[in-house]
């Protein structure tokens, strides 16, 4: 995955007070309405913007392995190319 590629939608959440991810779901007429991933607040499509996995730390995500590692036997130590990032390596 390249980290570079806006593929995360993020807008700001009224409720929240920041920026959060977003998603798209089906109103009660089962019209698109875009919401917040953390309360689940209506957005404004038009305030959506797309962001690259790089820049989700600077409005507060991350990701993480799962504790067990990602599930390849060869995991961890060092092996596994999924425990650092690209740009790291």
């Amino acid at each position: 995955m390249d980290t570079t590629d806006p593929t995360f939608p993020v807008t700001r959440c009224a409720t929240c007070e920041r920026d959060v991810l977003c998603h798209v779901a089906l109103d009660d007429d089962d019209r698109e309405i875009t919401r917040c991933i953390e309360c689940a607040t209506a957005a404004a499509p038009a305030a959506v913007r797309w962001v690259a996995l790089a820049e989700l730390e600077e409005i507060g995500y991350g990701f993480v392995l799962p504790e067990g590692g990602c599930g390849r036997p060869d995991c961890g130590g060092g092996k596994c190319g999924r425990s650092v990032p690209a740009d790291e390596t």
